[in-house]
């Protein structure tokens, strides 16, 4: 995942600027910005510009860029920030990469995107680093390089860059440009679940759970997924609920409670295994008490998002509820998802009706 973040300049100018310039002080622009006084902000910077003053030039830009104090004019933003980029500024330089790499105001142009991503880059950028890393792995640009994409994510991630760490670790896991190596991987995974990023605490929480380049540490695995979980990511809420409901490990006794929590979390972000064992969990009464109307929702809600599983669960749970139960919990489903739907509008591609029990039976069944 790529984040970009745009950012104003509170560096001083240095470099003289000729005797008809040296009353200017962007400073004054600096404070209306931060006071949000857009009018002043904008017409210090536009009086800085116009002398050549590069980090009026690239915080006017920004403001156009942006639509701050103004209406976003992406012609008059790129001509700023390459003026300013011209003179060094590395946030100009890395911005006007940005709009060619994603086509703000003129065609897409991978090649003007790396150019001026690699003068930030060189600069010491590490958001500039990691950009060029990412276009040599993708291929953008220039040809795909995924030797090259390592060096520059190593700059990066030696600044801290957590997104080029995590996508280090997966080059090192798949053997991209490198000799695979789980070990050191999950160093990279680690670095940058470190610092947040909820990824790379998942990846790191399955080689944990599995014992991949290291030894096989369930409650290392459960704080990792926790992590992660706790920044909203379902397949790790999922996951973390699956390692609560087993129980198979002396160092993590069943909690049917904990395990309701998650299942329940990742159930309701539209996760069709969490939402089987959730039903599983209410129709067997598992740590609470036993309500199958709700575990045939679950199962429904389950089956209409594609889990292959659920009919057999549905089939099952069908023989000991009465007609009017079963058509209660359906009328609950489909409120549910109409809800979820219009929570999530374009995200939902649920399974189209089919007679429930003539889908194969499955190979695998949750175990809480």
């Amino acid at each position: 995942m790529r984040i970009i973040l745009l950012v104003i300049s509170i560096l001083l100018a240095s470099a003289s600027l000729g005797a008809h310039a040296q009353s200017y002080d962007v400073n004054v622009g600096l404070q209306a910005f931060q006071d949000e006084d857009y009018d002043t902000a904008i017409e210090n910077f536009t009086e800085g510009a116009m002398i050549g003053h590069a980090l009026a030039q690239f915080n006017l830009g920004l403001m156009y860029h942006q639509g701050i104090g103004t209406q976003v004019d992406h012609e008059r933003a790129m001509q700023l920030y390459a003026l300013a980029a011209q003179q060094g500024i590395v946030q100009a330089q890395f911005n006007l990469g940005l709009m060619y790499d994603r086509g703000e105001g003129i065609p897409q142009d991978y090649r003007e995107a790396y150019y001026w991503y690699r003068q930030a880059a060189e600069q010491g950028s590490a958001d500039g680093q990691y950009a060029v890393g990412t276009m040599n792995f993708y291929g953008q640009g220039r040809p795909r390089d995924y030797e090259a994409a390592i060096r520059w994510y190593q700059e990066a991630a030696r600044q801290g860059h957590r997104d080029a760490q995590y996508n280090l670790g997966v080059m090192h896991l798949s053997g991209m440009g490198t000799e695979a190596s789980p070990i050191v991987a999950l160093t990279w995974f680690e670095m940058a679940a470190e610092n947040g990023s909820a990824d790379a605490q998942y990846n790191a929480a399955m080689m944990y759970s599995a014992g991949q380049g290291v030894e096989r540490d369930v409650l290392k695995a459960r704080d990792l997924f926790a992590m992660a979980a706790e920044q909203g990511m379902r397949d790790a809420q999922t996951q973390l609920g699956m390692l609560y409901s087993s129980g198979n490990n002396e160092q993590l006794p069943r909690d049917y409670e904990q395990a309701h929590t998650w299942f329940n979390e990742a159930a309701h972000r539209g996760d069709s295994l969490a939402q089987l064992f959730l039903g599983r969990i209410y129709a067997d009464g598992l740590g609470l008490e036993q309500n199958l109307t709700i575990g045939h929702m679950w199962y429904e809600i389950s089956y209409r998002f594609g889990n292959e599983q659920a009919p057999r669960y549905l089939t099952q749970l069908r023989e000991q509820m009465d007609p009017e139960s079963i058509e209660q919990a359906e009328l609950m489903a489909l409120r549910w998802m109409i809800a979820y739907a219009r929570r999530n509008p374009g995200s939902v591609r649920l399974r189209r009706e089919e007679p429930i029990g003539s889908a194969e039976q499955p190979t695998a069944e949750p175990s809480p």
